[in-house]
């Protein structure tokens, strides 16, 4: 097959391994391509752009270019594809193999004599879940001599062997634990893709959501300006008129100086994160784009609600749910399995082996004799006197074996504090939202009553300049609470692993209600099985006799491949 071929090949099993393992693990049928295309979207946007002419990007578009042009997504996806094509390697070790060839050549002595051979062989072997591997084959050889002329000598010979091993590497939870940790390993990097999924594309709402935060703080500290200049000139024609002392003058100049500064800065922010955007996207910072500000008015409109769902409920959502929890519950029972095969090199080597050859008549490659049958059956002994390397790996897997159970543990305690932090977040932006709320209308009519004063000379112009500010930093406040807002209870989605994206790509609906139940109810069921198991201490003693791995609580069964 030419190269293309074994790529096409090696992408047809990959791909079916993923789907089929994308619909066990997320019950959605998914497609999935590692390949670059030639015509992206950041390609035509960018093809799109003229200097004074920037692309619009909503929010639907920006994930759409992340899911094309991101670097890190591109990663995360052959990484998935790297999982897979693993696999197809470790089925092929218990399939069929076949190999064959031939061998030509020519040899003599001066002129005295010379002769042409050949050689052929052709040979399939098989290993079986049981550790047994079978070798049958058929060799043969022609020779002539180019001296005497007297035609081609042949023959064959059919072969088969059998060895099987009856301790150390017997049965099938030895034997098959490449293939198997293969399958898990498919498993846990679809787990982890998805996972990867949720949380990028809630990176990339809530840096679209920061970039907006900005353009509307830039408009408030503009707005801020223009009132300041108005402020300033009101204040010298009081001045002129000589209502007011010089000293006033020289305070409105300042606050519109700051003013002017605060453009500068807020300038100088909003370009540095939307660069740092653009980079998250896959976009060179020179691309020109343009942000849907109707994506903020859309979060006013949806307003800013209390979560209603209590700290208990959301963790155990979350343990039910949580796909990084789920790798950790099932890469405890394959420490537990590497406990089981570590044992088993304890043991003496002993393997039986049986072999059948049937050779052909003199000079008849293709007759085969077979009243002249050759077999031979015997076996391999090897006493385990000298097991310390096979020692210290048995004792290596028990100390992982307690690493994993502690990694469990951690994952699930850091799993309640994100929820508990989550929790008070969103309480807090709740909080913070409604009190900035009417921070802003208490500044507003300060800013008004001041003014009114201060026509009517009754309040310094520090005043006014002081109202004025404290309703520049109301604004922003409320701005940033909204926004605060947005993005914690997208936190919270993603902790819950509430988030549902589209099939391909990272699209979401950012009007998800929290999720209710768990994704898979057996999986639930497994995970709160799985923990009771593993708090029994008996479980890990160093010292316990030969354990069978499938006695062990299994972990998200109705999931394994």
């Amino acid at each position: 097959m030419s190269p293309g071929r074994h790529v096409e090949e090696a992408d047809e099993e990959t791909y079916r391994i993923l789907e089929a393992a994308m619909a066990d693990v997320t019950g959605e049928a998914k497609t999935f391509d590692i390949g670059r295309k030639s015509d992206t979207l950041r390609q035509r946007l960018l093809a799109q752009a003229s200097p004074g002419s920037p692309v619009r990007l909503d929010i639907v578009t920006a994930l759409d270019v992340a899911a094309e042009n991101s670097r890190e997504f591109a990663r995360q996806k052959e990484s998935l594809y790297r999982s897979a094509l693993n696999l197809t390697r470790q089925q092929n070790e218990f399939s069929v193999q076949w190999s064959g060839g031939g061998a030509g050549r020519v040899s003599g002595t001066s002129d005295d004599t010379a002769q042409v051979s050949f050689q052929e062989d052709l040979s399939a072997s098989v290993r079986s879940t049981s550790g047994a591997r079978v070798l049958a084959g058929f060799a043969s050889g022609f020779f002539r001599s180019l001296i005497t002329s007297d035609g081609w000598n042949g023959s064959s010979a059919l072969n088969l062997s059998l060895t099987q091993p009856l301790l150390e590497g017997f049965g099938e939870i030895v034997t098959r634990e490449p293939l198997t940790q293969a399958e898990r390993d498919v498993v846990y990097s679809v787990r982890s893709f998805e996972r990867f999924r949720n949380s990028f594309a809630v990176e990339i709402i809530s840096s679209y959501f920061s970039v907006l935060q900005d353009i509307q703080n830039l408009e408030s500290v503009q707005r801020n300006y223009e009132s300041l200049r108005k402020n300033r000139e009101q204040i010298e024609a009081f001045y002129e008129a000589g209502r007011r002392a010089i000293n006033d003058v020289d305070r409105a100049q300042q606050s519109e100086l700051s003013a002017q500064n605060n453009i500068v800065n807020a300038e100088n922010r909003l370009q540095n994160s939307l660069d740092a955007f653009k980079l998250q996207l896959g976009l060179p910072t020179d691309a020109g784009i343009e942000l849907d500000m109707a994506a903020f008015d859309n979060l006013e409109e949806l307003g800013i609600l209390p979560v209603d769902i209590t700290g208990e409920r959301a963790i155990d959502l979350a343990l039910a749910r949580r796909f990084d929890y789920r790798n950790t519950l099932d890469q405890v029972e394959d420490a537990a399995r590497q406990v089981v095969i570590t044992e088993n090199t304890l043991m003496s080597v002993l393997d039986f082996s049986t072999a059948v050859s049937v050779p052909t008549e003199s000079g008849q490659p293709l007759d085969f004799d077979w009243s002249q049958v050759n077999w031979s059956a015997g076996f391999d002994l090897d006493l385990a006197l000298n097991r310390l390397p096979q020692r210290n790996s048995y004792r290596q897997s028990l100390i992982n074996l307690n690493n994993a159970i502690r990694s469990r543990e951690e994952s699930e305690d850091r799993i309640k504090q994100q929820i508990r932090n989550s929790l008070r977040n969103i309480t807090t932006r709740v909080a913070n939202y409604d009190i900035q709320t009417r921070a802003l209308e208490l500044a507003e009519r300060r800013v008004d009553s001041t003014q009114e004063l201060y026509t009517a000379a009754r309040v310094q112009a520090l005043e006014v300049l002081d109202a004025q500010d404290s309703l520049l930093q109301a604004r922003i406040s409320l701005t940033g609470a909204l926004v605060d807002y947005a993005i914690a209870r997208l936190q919270l989605l993603r902790d819950l692993e509430g988030i549902a994206l589209e099939p391909k790509g990272l699209r979401i609906d950012l009007s998800l209600p929290l999720p209710t139940g768990s994704q898979d109810t057996r999986d639930a069921d497994q995970a709160a099985e799985t923990a009771r198991g593993l708090a029994d201490p008996e479980l890990f003693v160093p010292d316990t006799s030969p354990r069978d791995v499938d006695s062990l609580p299994v972990p998200n069964q109705a999931q394994r491949p």
